[in-house]
């Protein structure tokens, strides 16, 4: 069943000590139309296999011409991939990123392959040691960009804090980093899940939600922060 609730994105910032707000009502329409073509734009076929579905959402922005654009964004991956033509890129250079994960996640899989075959436990704990220095880099290459003109690293604005896994790459921080990067100024967000049924039966396809609390929580506020006087 369709759900769209006028409920606004909201998110402090720790930067400057406000909470920042994003409606979502104006960026429904725009949701609905994308709903509508979802089978034209992606193959959509994964998203109701085993794999279940996943969270998309638009960005409704004003140009600085005055003119009105539609954003849209995938969570995480599609189909193995972290770049489609015409959806925004996520918060780290996609060439970098394979370059540091891929030759590093070759060696965690030939680590857990020789531990199957093996008592030795120091096998395991360098695998869990290559695995946090692996996760650790990757975080290194994430950048949030926003409407003060500021940037941040991941580990500096959440300093003192664990770096839940998949901080940055869902709908809405890839938004709104695309559009501080690109002068855009944001007037509506809306994410909606797409495909079968979540595990724990939380999303239901073309249902609306506000972004997630654990990864998206702690960095809304300051991809929001500066929205205002943009």
């Amino acid at each position: 069943m369709l759900q769209h609730h006028s409920t606004a994105q909201e998110a402090y910032c720790t930067h400057c000590g406000s909470a920042h707000t994003l409606p979502r009502e104006p960026a429904i329409a725009a949701a609905k139309d994308l709903m509508a073509r979802m089978d034209l734009e992606l193959a959509t076929d994964t998203l109701y296999g085993d794999a279940r579905g996943k969270m998309f959402g638009v960005l409704v922005c004003r140009t600085p011409h005055g003119k009105l654009t539609t954003l849209k964004a995938f969570s995480g991956q599609f189909n193995g991939q972290w770049e489609l033509q015409g959806w925004v890129p996520p918060l780290f250079n996609v060439k970098d990123f394979h370059a540091l994960n891929d030759p590093v996640e070759k060696q965690i899989k030939a680590l857990g392959r020789e531990a199957e075959s093996s008592s030795d436990p120091s096998i395991l704990e360098k695998r869990r040691q290559l695995s946090r220095k692996l996760m650790k880099d990757i975080h290194a290459l994430y950048r949030l960009h926003n409407f003060r003109g500021q940037q941040s690293s991941l580990a500096e604005l959440l300093q003192g804090r664990g770096i839940a896994t998949g901080t940055g790459d869902c709908c809405a921080p890839k938004l709104l980093n695309f559009a501080a990067q690109n002068n855009l100024h944001p007037l509506a967000i809306a994410e909606f899940y797409w495909g079968k049924t979540n595990r724990s039966a939380t999303r239901h396809e073309g249902n609306f939600y506000l972004a997630c609390t654990d990864k998206c929580g702690p960095i809304l506020g300051f991809l929001l922060c500066g929205l205002e006087k943009s």
